[in-house]
């Protein structure tokens, strides 16, 4: 389990154009939801990119901490809203993940090797889900689920009851979800060309056999 820490002050003023102000000041406005009530909050932008940065495609724990005395919470990353164009951090949710208790969380797939079927048989591997839900401790959360393609032939699968869930993690997602397939390499067969020949011959056909057909001019 991996855990990173992220400091934060108390968000004082909430709605109209306070989130703007905070923004050109280098905060970034976020609230963390759960047991202990909902925060708002202000991150440092570069805090914030180091940490964005962190969790990207893994799970992790974030343990943040509050100026205003109040004890740190776990949390995990919900959401990250951003500018539509130059994709800056404009908002962020986080949700809270209580020491000792059961978490829901979702994990990220990452799969690993070289298929059978793509290194023998003209196969190619075909991801159909790339995350996962599980209920675990916080402490044996895993940052993601590494699933071993190696063994898939052309024509095989893997469910997500085919993989093996870590200790302490239990898969709540369906166990029939199909994740990874490896499938035959499709070569659409180009149009014989003789068909497109006998076209060009009988169109060079036409106009002699309009000439022939033509009465002869009077002289």
């Amino acid at each position: 389990m991996k855990q990173i820490n992220l400091k934060t002050t108390s968000r004082t003023q909430v709605g109209g154009n306070s989130a703007k102000r905070y923004r050109k000041s280098g905060q970034v406005p976020a609230v963390i939801y759960g047991e202990s009530g909902e925060k708002h909050l202000l991150i440092n932008n570069k805090d914030l990119a180091v940490a964005l940065k962190s969790v990207a495609g893994k799970a992790v724990l974030i343990e943040m901490t509050f100026d205003d005395g109040t004890e740190s919470r776990y949390a995990m990353l919900k959401d990250v809203e951003r500018h539509p164009i130059s994709e800056a951090p404009l908002h962020v949710d986080f949700v809270e993940v209580v020491r000792g208790k059961p978490m829901h969380a979702v994990l990220p797939l990452h799969f690993t090797g070289e298929a059978y079927g793509v290194k023998n048989e003209n196969g190619v591997i075909e991801i159909h889900e790339h995350e996962v839900r599980v209920k675990c401790r916080p402490r044996d959360l895993p940052e993601m689920i590494v699933i071993d393609v190696s063994n898939l032939k052309v024509g095989e699968g893997i469910h997500l009851k085919d993989v093996k869930a870590p200790e302490g993690v239990e898969f709540t997602s369906d166990l029939e979800d199909l994740l990874v397939t490896c499938n035959v390499i499709k070569v659409e067969e180009e149009p014989a060309p003789v068909a497109a020949e006998g076209a060009d011959a009988a169109k060079a056909a036409a106009p002699e056999a309009d000439a022939k057909s033509a009465p002869a001019a009077k002289k």
